[in-house]
């Protein structure tokens, strides 16, 4: 198990990928649906994107594994979603192409059942449960309509939790993560993991591909 924990790490940084509208908004919606609305309607003319990856792992516990992985995702509307690592460990082995539609925001009203925690400002906090039984005891989202998802909290039953925190970057006239970090803490390990994303090429119905030269 804990020679898997680092690449689960890796793939906790794909959890913000899918784009978020760049647009300015006065208040936060009231309610889950109109958050995850505003998303879709803005995100409408979006088809494609790719971007390229670089994480850095490390278990903050026995054996201390500490690695760096290079790799490159895609997004294609109706389509594949995915990351592909270059680079990955032996013990990661079949980890090194993972689908992430799963994580996708727009799929959250299918996959959770949602309430608002609160707000302050802009920043609205979705409180998440797996409409599935699982271990997760509850999920909660923190997301500015103006900059995208900012931060997610998991906590198990088990004991453990996950942290992942964005820092997001407009290309395009969408918000995408520029840098994320992750904190797990598990009862018998803890790790760290951070990533940089670049070089994302945005394909719209009424544009050409923009690069990663927009502004945070």
């Amino acid at each position: 198990m804990l020679r898997r924990v680092p690449i689960l790490c890796a793939a906790l940084f794909l959890t913000a990928q899918t784009p978020q509208p760049a647009a300015t908004v006065a208040s936060a919606p009231a309610s889950p649906p109109a958050v995850i609305s505003s998303f879709s309607v803005h995100n409408a003319a979006l088809q494609h994107y790719t971007f390229d990856v670089n994480a850095r792992i490390a278990l903050l516990t026995f054996p201390w594994i500490r690695f760096t992985l290079h790799g490159h995702g895609t997004y294609t509307r109706g389509g594949d979603y995915s990351v592909h690592f270059d680079n990955v460990p032996w013990f990661g082995r079949g980890y090194d192409t993972m689908p992430m539609s799963a994580l996708d925001v727009t799929n959250w009203t299918s996959l959770y059942t949602m309430s608002v925690a609160g707000s302050q400002g802009n920043v609205t906090t979705l409180s998440m449960h797996d409409v599935k039984k699982s271990p997760l005891v509850e999920a909660r989202a923190q997301i500015d309509p103006t900059q995208g998802l900012l931060q997610v909290l998991w906590t198990y039953d088990y004991g453990g939790h996950v942290k992942l925190t964005i820092v997001p970057l407009t290309v395009g006239g969408f918000s995408f993560p520029s840098t994320e970090e992750a904190e797990i803490v598990m009862p018998n390990y803890r790790a760290m993991a951070w990533a940089t994303f670049s070089n994302y090429q945005v394909a719209t119905r009424t544009a050409s591909p923009a690069s990663d030269t927009g502004k945070r």
